[in-house]
C-alpha cells in the first residue's frame, strides 16, 4: 500500500474515533478509488453507511461486496455480508436468492433449503408464480429425493393452475414412496393425480406402471373408462395392454377387436393379444383376432411378422381352412410363390374333401396362376368337366381324382412336369373361370348318402 494511502486511512480512521463519519467516509471513498478490490475498504463504507442511517448506499455497498466474496470463491463471507443485507432489509430478494446460492456452494443444502422456502413463499405473496415455481423446482434439485420439497412444488404448481407439471410432480413422490416399499403412502399420493385428470399419453403410461406396482390397476381401468375411450383410439390401446399385462386376455379383446380394422393405431396392441393366446395355444381366441389383423398387417406393410404368427396357429391345428385362407391370402400380397403353392394345395385338398366347391374351384384356379407345375391347369379343367355334368356320383368322383392328384404331385401315372412357374403378377387369367356352376354344394353332399 502506497505511502499516501496509508495517511489516508489513518486519518479516516482518527475521524471514526472522534465520531465524525461523514468525514470518514469521505476518506474512505477517495481510498475506494485507489483500492477498489479492498474488501475491507468496501466493508468500511458499507458499515458507515449504516451508521448515518443511509440505508440504501449501505445495502448498494453491502451488494458489492457479497458479490467480490461470491467472484473470489469465499462463501462464508459471503454468507456473512448477505445475512447484514437481510437485517437492514428483510425482504431484498436479490441478497436472499444470493445467500442461497453461497450456502449450496457451501454445500450447506439444509440452510440453501430453508432460504430457498422463504424466496419461494415470498414470490408467492407477491404473484409472482413462475418465479415461485422456479425456486421450487431449485428446492428439488438441492435434495432429489426429498418427497417433502417435490410435494411443495406439485401444490404449488397446481395452485398455480399447471395441472400436467403437478400431476408429474405428484407421480415422483408416489414413485420415490413405491420405491422405498411405501405403497399405503403412495397410493395416498395417486389421489391427487386422479383429482387433476390428466391426459398426456406418455405420462398416464408412466402412471399406470406405478399403479400396477400398488396394486391400483382396476381404479385406473376406470379412470381410463370415464375419459371416453371410444373418442380416443389411443386409450384403447393402453385399455388393451393393460388389461394384457394383468393376464385378462378377455377384456384385452374387448377392448382391441371392435376397432382394430378401422385404427391402425390398435395393431401393435392387438399383435401383442394374438401371441399371448398362441403362447397359451388358445386356437379359437387366436383365430378371432388373426381375422381382425389379416388386413390391417396388408395395410401398415407387416405382413412377414403376420405370417409368423399364422404359421406358429398353424402348429396348433395344420388343417385348418380359415388359418389357411388367411396364409395364402397375404402370401399372394407378398408375392411369395415358394410358400403360396404348398398352402394353396393344402386348402384345396380340404376344400374339396368338405364338399366346398366353390371355394375349392376358386382356389385350384389360384394354383394354377402361381403354381409351379402345369398339371395343375390340367386338374382345373378336369373339375370344371365334373361341375358341369349332371351326375353326382361323377363329380365325388372328379373330385377325388383332383384331390388324390394334389396329394401325389402328378395326374393319374404322369410325372410331375416341372415348369418355370407364372410370374405372380399374373392375376386375371382365364382358366376357366367363366364357366358357370351348375351343381350345388349340397348336391355333392347328397351324393355320399
Amino acid at each position: 500500500m502506497e505511502r499516501e494511502t496509508k495517511k489516508q486511512l489513518e486519518q479516516a480512521g482518527k475521524y471514526v474515533l472522534l465520531g465524525k463519519l461523514a468525514l470518514a467516509l469521505e476518506q474512505y471513498l477517495k481510498i475506494h478509488e485507489w483500492e477498489p478490490n479492498d474488501t475491507t475498504i468496501i466493508n468500511t463504507i458499507a458499515d458507515l453507511y449504516g451508521r448515518l442511517e443511509n440505508k440504501d448506499e449501505a445495502l448498494a455497498w453491502y451488494q458489492k461486496l457479497g458479490e467480490k466474496f461470491e467472484y473470489r470463491e469465499l462463501f462464508r463471507n459471503a454468507i456473512a455480508t448477505y445475512k447484514k443485507i437481510l437485517k437492514i432489509s428483510p425482504q431484498n430478494q436479490e441478497a436472499m436468492s444470493r445467500l442461497a446460492n453461497s450456502y449450496e456452494r457451501q454445500g450447506q443444502m439444509a440452510h440453501a433449503k430453508q432460504i430457498s422456502k422463504m424466496i419461494a413463499e415470498h414470490l408467492t405473496s407477491l404473484g409472482e408464480y413462475d418465479r415461485a415455481i422456479e425456486t421450487y423446482e431449485k428446492i428439488c434439485r438441492f435434495d432429489p429425493s426429498c418427497l417433502d420439497s417435490h410435494l411443495e412444488l406439485a401444490r404449488a404448481l397446481e395452485k398455480f393452475g399447471k395441472l400436467e407439471e403437478a400431476s408429474q410432480a405428484f407421480l415422483i413422490c408416489a414413485n420415490e414412496l413405491a420405491k422405498n416399499g411405501n405403497a399405503e403412502a403412495a397410493a395416498s399420493i395417486t389421489d391427487n393425480i386422479f383429482r387433476l385428470k390428466p391426459q398426456n399419453k406418455e405420462f398416464l403410461k408412466s402412471f399406470f406402471k406405478l399403479l400396477q406396482e400398488i396394486n391400483l390397476v382396476e381404479r385406473g381401468m376406470d379412470y381410463l373408462q370415464s375419459l371416453s375411450p371410444d373418442q380416443d383410439p389411443y386409450l384403447k390401446v393402453m385399455l388393451g395392454e393393460v388389461s394384457l399385462q394383468e393376464g385378462n386376455l378377455g377384456v384385452s379383446r374387448k377392448y382391441l377387436l371392435e376397432d382394430v380394422r378401422k385404427q391402425p393405431l390398435l395393431y401393435p396392441a392387438t399383435l401383442k393379444v394374438l401371441d399371448e393366446l398362441i403362447a397359451r395355444k388358445n386356437l379359437s381366441a387366436g383365430l378371432e383376432v388373426a381375422e381382425a389383423l389379416s388386413e390391417s398387417s396388408i395395410q401398415l406393410h407387416d405382413e412377414v411378422n403376420f405370417k409368423v404368427r399364422l404359421e406358429s396357429l398353424m402348429e396348433l391345428d395344420p388343417s385348418n381352412i380359415r388359418i389357411l385362407k388367411m396364409l395364402t391370402t397375404l402370401l399372394i400380397h407378398m408375392n411369395d410363390g415358394q410358400g403360396l403353392e404348398g398352402y394353396l394345395k393344402q386348402l384345396v385338398i380340404l376344400q374339396l374333401r368338405d364338399g366346398n366347391l366353390r371355394e375349392g374351384r376358386e382356389n385350384l384356379d389360384k394354383l394354377a396362376v402361381y403354381g409351379q407345375n402345369s398339371f395343375y391347369v390340367d386338374l382345373l379343367s378336369l373339375l370344371n368337366e365334373g361341375l358341369g355334368e349332371d351326375c353326382s356320383q361323377n363329380l365325388q368322383e372328379t373330385c377325388q381324382q383332383v384331390v388324390q392328384a394334389l396329394e401325389e404331385g402328378s395326374l393319374g401315372t404322369e410325372e410331375p412336369m416341372p415348369v418355370t412357374g407364372k410370374p405372380l403378377e399374373v392375376t386375371d387369367l382365364d382358366l376357366g373361370m367363366g364357366l358357370e356352376i351348375q351343381i350345388e354344394e349340397d348336391l355333392f353332399a347328397e351324393s355320399s348318402l
